[in-house]
């Protein structure tokens, strides 16, 4: 599903890098990944954190773009395990960084994270 969705997604970005209608569009929807990842930071900010909420939330979606630009060009799988660390690490990275290295999986488990902000850009109630 990555490789699919990853291709997709950046076969889109390059198109629309060329045609001033789609960079808009483009621009649209990634706004909405961002303010999905805004709300999952917001909701795990650590106290005394000074980076600001939107900062986060973009390094979050480079993360998560980042992924697949890594698994499409062959270069490394970034398993779920390590994705979730790298998630953690940015919203919470007082406390991730004490917690021991997560063991590589090399499997697709859940992602609760991911996924919150799958529904929430796609605009599903949030459970």
């Amino acid at each position: 599903m990555v490789r699919g969705f990853g291709l997709a997604m950046l076969e889109f970005i390059a198109t629309a890098a060329r045609d001033e209608t789609l960079t808009s569009l483009l621009r649209a929807r990634v706004h909405v990944m961002l303010d999905a990842y805004a709300r999952v930071a917001s909701e795990t900010r650590p106290p005394g954190e000074n980076l600001p909420v939107a900062d986060v939330a973009q390094l979050m979606a480079a993360l998560d773009q980042g992924v697949s630009v890594l698994a499409l060009s062959g270069i490394s799988t970034v398993d779920t395990t390590l994705l979730r660390t790298g998630l953690r690490r940015l919203v919470s990275p007082a406390t991730a960084a004490t917690e021991p290295a997560p063991g590589r999986s090399g499997h697709a488990s859940p992602l609760p994270d991911v996924e919150r902000v799958g529904r929430l850009i796609r605009g599903a109630a949030d459970s």
